[in-house]
């Protein structure tokens, strides 16, 4: 039985109307409220008021209760932020190639491309310099804020969870998918302050940008995942769920 002349673009637009008040809405809330922290991180950062003083305070500390355990455990967990993360991504890219998974391997390509051109603009406009020490465990050039470490962890660790909940139905298995997620970006965060490359604003400062970004592509996926006109057979709408 075929629709109605108008009962698709009908359909499509009921459905399209109940996702995008429900996980767009809220895409864009989150995306808007990390956009407001930023900014108010921002401001202190540049006033490098009490904000900066409580950095400085907390960078020494860190600094001063390294051990060598401590720096040889957190230099390993530093490298699933960049150096062992970017390969990672460049093999998931190619999965999702391989399965013909054509609208995720966009939304991978674009939020892995557009957090890291993000990151270098924001480090270039802010252009903060890094935490000084006299014996520095690690060195790195460029700017400080925001910690691209933190911000890159939270776009490819975040958007890889939400990518594998779209086929992992297990409500359990969900929950362990985030749980690992968040996990690895919070242990990469604090190997960044305690190696003394970065403040705690850096760090915090790269989750609430990457959290802009990520939030922003997520909602981008989902309006387009619900936006299609249904099939002319309504035998086909029910094979395709």
């Amino acid at each position: 039985m075929k629709y109605l002349p108008g009962d698709r673009i009908r359909i499509w637009i009921t459905g399209w109307v109940e996702r995008f008040s429900i996980r767009v809405l809220i895409g864009f809330f989150i995306s808007v409220l990390c956009l407001v922290l930023f900014a108010m991180l921002a401001e202190d950062v540049i006033e490098q008021g009490h904000l900066q003083l409580f950095d400085q305070a907390l960078a020494t500390e860190l600094h001063r209760a390294n051990t060598a355990y401590q720096i040889q455990a957190y230099k390993f967990i530093s490298l699933f932020g960049y150096q062992i993360l970017f390969p990672a991504c460049a093999v998931i890219a190619l999965i999702l190639a391989a399965r013909r998974q054509w609208l995720n391997l966009l939304a991978w390509s674009v939020a892995l491309a557009g957090g890291q051109v993000l990151n270098f603009l924001l480090k270039t406009l802010f252009a903060r310099p890094r935490p000084v020490f006299a014996d520095p465990v690690v060195i790195e050039s460029y700017y400080s804020f925001p910690s691209g470490h933190a911000m890159f962890s939270l776009i490819a660790y975040g958007m890889l969870a939400y990518l594998i909940g779209l086929y992992v139905k297990n409500h359990y298995a969900r929950i362990l998918v985030v749980f690992l997620a968040v996990l690895a970006i919070v242990l990469i965060g604090i190997s960044r302050m305690v190696l003394g490359v970065h403040y705690l604003s850096d760090v915090v400062g790269g989750f609430i940008a990457g959290g802009v970004w990520l939030a922003t592509c997520i909602a981008a996926v989902e309006l387009r995942r619900h936006t299609t006109l249904p099939p002319e057979n309504p035998a086909d709408m029910i094979q395709s769920e």
